[in-house]
């Protein structure tokens, strides 16, 4: 008996609010970074970002992340495909902030079981990170700083900020 081993392959999908509904949480991380003195910022929109990765197809990843990680009333998402960020006169920026490898990502581990339970190859590992679209003018360093302390706790996060599309 032969049996067809999909090939490990890594999946990110970012999950969204639509842009017609308020982003709470944009609103809560903007409020923070403005208090770390950058009042130039003026949106935060926050949204998630699954990295999924084992013998999972690319079909079979849109299948999970339809019926289990988007509500499709509120949200809606993207397949990320590796870009190199524009530069854009520093006024579009995005934060990804993730738990480093060493530490337990629960929601992750949830999606993972949540996947297989579905029926689906269960994936060898899932990590979820958070994600600030940030509009407002500002420069790397004075951003990282200020994401350092109030979005992301160096001790377990690693914060990734780049210039990104509006």
């Amino acid at each position: 008996m032969n049996v067809r081993v999909q090939p490990t392959s890594t999946h990110n999908i970012e999950v969204r609010l639509r842009p017609e509904h308020s982003d709470a949480e944009g609103a809560a991380a903007l409020a923070l970074l403005v208090a770390q003195g950058m009042p130039s910022l003026r949106e935060a929109r926050v949204s998630r970002v699954y990295e999924v990765k084992g013998p999972i197809s690319a079909g079979q990843v849109l299948q999970a992340t339809k019926d289990l990680l988007c509500d499709a009333v509120t949200q809606e998402y993207r397949v990320l495909a590796p870009v190199n960020p524009p530069a854009n006169g520093m006024n579009f920026w995005r934060v990804e902030v993730w738990l480093k490898p060493t530490v337990t990502d629960p929601v992750g581990e949830t999606v993972r079981d949540a996947i297989a339970d579905m029926g689906l190859p269960r994936p060898d590992s899932v990590r979820c990170a958070m994600v600030y679209r940030l509009c407002g003018r500002s420069n790397k360093p004075q951003l990282e700083k200020a994401v350092s302390k109030c979005l992301a706790n160096p001790l377990i996060h690693r914060a990734v900020v780049t210039e990104a599309q509006p």
